[in-house]
């Protein structure tokens, strides 16, 4: 109940945003995530592989005075985790699923027949929601699915807080549609009560469609 308030919290004070700047825009957006975790475990690199999701989300473009500039934050569900290993037989994923909030400044080349090329770098913090452990057996496509534990003691899998930084680059129209690539890489270590050579780490690049609609 706390986490969910926390969420909703955050997400009306990126909607809030809109009040700094009279021409700022309050967007939608969606798209496809390529997850993958990278790191150490007993003195061995991991050797996962990539898993595909999907996003969706909701950001607030706000102009900094008459610069180029901008301040971007949003909220987004992102689909993230791995595949651990895979075989004719039997497929081993991790399906980890995030409320993460970006706090991107970005800056706009406003280019002739108003198409703004724009990039952006920012921090981002992520929140668990409910995520699975999934076996997928190949023959009948039936899978047996278990809940991920999140937490930094006991029988926890994975740390729930997740933080990080966040770099995009994108193409905007005159009419506020736009097309965004972005690359979230994980700082923190996900492993609990590990330190030291043991680490995995969240990576994930993403592809977005979205709209900004002008603030009247």
């Amino acid at each position: 109940m706390k986490r969910t308030f926390f969420i909703l919290s955050l997400a009306l004070f990126c909607l809030q945003m809109t009040g700094l700047a009279q021409k700022a825009r309050v967007g939608i957006t969606g798209g496809a995530t390529i997850s993958n975790m990278y790191g150490e475990e007993g003195g061995e690199n991991t050797n996962f592989d990539s898993r595909f999701g999907f996003t969706t989300g909701i950001i607030v473009d706000a102009p900094i005075g008459k610069t180029r500039f901008s301040f971007q934050p949003g909220v987004h569900y992102v689909q993230k985790g791995t595949v651990v290993s895979e075989t004719k037989e039997q497929k081993d994923y991790l399906a980890l699923r995030y409320a993460e909030f970006a706090f991107n400044f970005l800056y706009n080349t406003r280019g002739a027949k108003g198409i703004n090329i724009f990039f952006g770098l920012g921090p981002t913090l992520a929140l668990n929601l409910p995520s699975k452990t999934v076996t997928k057996f190949q023959q009948d496509d039936t899978k047996v699915e278990e809940n991920v534990i999140f937490g930094d003691e006991g029988a926890a899998l994975i740390n729930g807080l997740d933080y990080g930084a966040n770099a995009l680059a994108g193409l905007q129209l005159k009419n506020g549609a736009f097309l965004a690539f972005n690359y979230t890489h994980g700082i923190r270590n996900l492993l609990p009560g590990k330190d030291g050579s043991d680490a995995l780490r969240n990576s994930c690049f993403g592809i977005r469609l979205g709209l900004l609609i002008n603030n009247k």
